[in-house]
């Protein structure tokens, strides 16, 4: 369990919540569904700063997701040398860099795929005139992020952020 009461200092720093006056006290799962800064930095902080980074990285954040679109942009993170605990704070909760959406797409997808980040395709096949498939996707795996396990979990927590009485709850379908 975890307290939110507003805000969490860091280095000093006090970095406040969207609900100034706390959320209270929440689970690991309330947290995420109320989109909680203090308790997504605290889960930072307990990861790691080389731990978060790694995760960071293989979901795919570093790097171009190989989209079959020219072009294709990357990210603004920090260097690995000078990732520092301020910067984890922030990153927690999804701020003080830049992803692409794709690359974004990309993550999330990860979870929906059991935990595998693949290659994203803007188009499935190209068929002629005649409905001959001339050119077709073909789905490509880069690495296994984390557990099916885990993705079923954190899906189970977002689907009831959304279906009960978390912070994204207008997102309901």
């Amino acid at each position: 369990n975890f307290t939110c009461v507003g805000h969490y200092v860091v280095n000093g720093i006090k970095i406040h919540c969207h609900k100034t006056k706390g959320h209270g006290h929440l689970t690991f799962s309330g947290g995420i569904q109320q989109s909680c800064n203090p308790i997504l930095m605290t889960v930072g902080l307990r990861v790691g700063l080389e731990k978060f980074y790694d995760y960071f990285d293989a979901f795919g954040y570093l790097s171009r997701t190989g989209i079959d679109l020219p072009g294709e942009g990357n990210s603004i993170f920090h260097q690995p040398s000078k990732f520092a605990t301020l910067d984890l704070a922030t990153a927690s909760f999804g701020q003080n860099f830049k992803v692409t959406p794709i690359q974004q797409i990309s993550a999330i997808s990860s979870v929906a795929n059991g935990g595998y980040l693949m290659t994203p395709h803007t188009v499935l096949k190209i068929t002629d005139a005649k409905g001959n498939v001339v050119e077709s996707a073909s789905t490509a795996i880069k690495r296994q992020v984390i557990s099916t396990q885990i993705c079923n979990t954190i899906s189970t927590i977002l689907q009831e952020g959304v279906a009960g009485d978390g912070g994204a709850r207008n997102a309901y379908v």
